[in-house]
């Protein structure tokens, strides 16, 4: 998959929007105000998506102009653990085609959750909790963090020094972690829940076969 910025991730999002909402495409001048370039800079930025293959122009009319990256499904990665945090592949177990729904965007990612640690914050067994990189987290966010070589989904805490990821389950301990020491980073909050999601795609599957 081809590696694109944050500010063609920007113009894509915008361009999808504003065609979905309009039923055409959008100007170059209003691409450059959404991303707050000029509309030369809007031209060479098209340019660049093009030769990517994100979007795809007709010559010679006006406002046509389509997005065909593949950057807008969500990628699914295999599993995290409600409980004691579980290695997870690196490449996705599938995509999901979120056009707008739940509030996701391009470059949010969704992982399975095992176990039942954070069902008091509707997060139940096999569901797929969908995350966003942001720059802060802040207390009782709930994230999906790394610690060691294993992926967890927990609430964030701090307690002096140390990071406290918590569990929305009083059966479960919380996983008190020295960054100092421990290997240990935040990949992002949590933004959106589909409960039971892996559940009901393997339900799919059964009856298919």
């Amino acid at each position: 998959m081809k590696e694109i910025t944050e500010r063609q991730k920007e113009a894509l999002d915008f361009i999808e929007e504003f065609t979905r909402e309009n039923g055409y495409a959008p100007s170059f001048r209003e691409i450059g105000a959404a991303v707050g370039v000029t509309i030369g800079a809007v031209q060479k930025l098209l340019r660049i998506l093009e030769k990517k293959s994100m979007i795809r122009r007709e010559a010679g009319r006006s406002r046509v102009l389509r997005v065909t990256r593949k950057e807008s499904r969500i990628p699914i990665y295999a599993a995290a653990r409600g409980g004691t945090p579980r290695i997870v592949d690196e490449d996705p177990k599938e995509y999901f085609d979120a056009r707008g729904t739940l509030g996701l965007r391009t470059g949010d990612r969704g992982i399975y959750v095992v176990g039942d640690s954070m069902v008091n914050a509707g997060i139940a067994d096999g569901s797929v909790v969908f995350f966003r990189k942001v720059q802060d987290v802040k207390d009782n966010d709930i994230v999906v963090a790394r610690v060691e070589d294993g992926v967890t989904v927990k609430r964030y805490g701090r307690q002096g020094k140390k990071i406290v990821l918590k569990p929305d389950n009083p059966l479960h301990e919380p996983i008190v972690v020295d960054p100092a020491v421990d290997s240990f980073e935040v990949i992002g909050k949590v933004v959106s829940v589909i409960k039971n999601y892996g559940k009901e795609s393997t339900q799919k599957e059964k009856k298919q076969k």
